[in-house]
């Protein structure tokens, strides 16, 4: 598998897992793998939430300016549904 590549199923992360295991020597079960999968598997997807990803992206130099950010985002959300 090539290094760049990131797995984006729970099998991709299971077989990437097992073959670094494999690679390094590492005693790795195939069910300690596969529960690490979707453990990465669901961290990916929570990292790909668009609505959270808005909220969280505020780079704000005080935390009032912060929180009036966020909740201009959230209105914005909800008036797009």
């Amino acid at each position: 598998m090539p290094e760049n590549s990131l797995p984006a199923t729970a099998t991709g992360y299971e077989r990437r897992l097992l073959e670094y295991a494999a690679e390094h020597f590492l005693v790795l079960g195939r069910s300690k793998a596969r529960r690490l999968a979707i453990k990465l598997c669901k961290r990916q997807a929570r990292m790909m939430d668009l609505d959270l990803e808005r909220i969280f992206a505020h780079a704000d130099p005080t935390p009032q300016q912060a929180f009036r950010n966020i909740e201009a985002s959230l209105n914005a959300v909800q008036a797009c549904r």
